[in-house]
């Protein structure tokens, strides 16, 4: 048996357990078929084949074929979708007028309406760059009833944010 046949019988084999290798991943019926069919024009190049080798090898061929499909489809969604975030803030934002010296202003209004353990807690954290070690060092606290606070205060200067600015 030459080894142009052996491929064929192959094809003839093993064409529909390819198939699934793709639809496992949800890749459209018609590109199946094209990946399938490349799966074979990649083996019919391979010089240096084996008539006893030919099954491992397509099999081989067609998990690579489906990893660059899906690592391609990947690349291209991310493209696409910052691209369409891009377009979203760019369309989405005109006032110039809004700057960080406000939001910087109304954080610490937030801040001082705090009570003062939990002001202390996220000015250490916030402003002085503390992490939570040298905090809870600080303010003779534990480690975790410093991570809660820092979390705690984090959000409520985030919803007061919110509150004033109606984002």
């Amino acid at each position: 048996m030459n080894l142009t046949a052996a491929i064929g019988d192959t094809y003839i084999e093993m064409r529909s357990s390819l198939l699934s290798i793709f639809r496992q991943v949800n890749i459209p019926e018609e590109e199946c078929k094209d990946l399938v069919q490349e799966v074979f024009v990649r083996l019919l190049r391979i010089d240096t084949l084996h008539i006893e080798t030919i099954r491992g090898i397509t099999f081989t061929i067609a998990m690579r074929i489906r990893t660059d499909y899906l690592r391609r489809r990947a690349f291209l969604h991310k493209l696409y979708s910052n691209a369409a975030t891009a377009d979203i803030y760019d369309a989405g934002y005109d006032d110039t007028s809004f700057d960080a010296k406000e939001i910087a202003e109304a954080e610490r209004e937030i801040v001082g309406s705090m009570t003062a353990t939990n002001r202390r807690i996220y000015e250490l954290s916030r402003f002085e760059e503390k992490n939570y070690h040298e905090i809870a060092d600080i303010m003779d606290m534990s480690y975790r009833a410093v991570e809660s606070r820092v979390y705690r205060t984090r959000m409520e200067v985030r919803g007061g944010i919110r509150k004033l600015f109606g984002t």
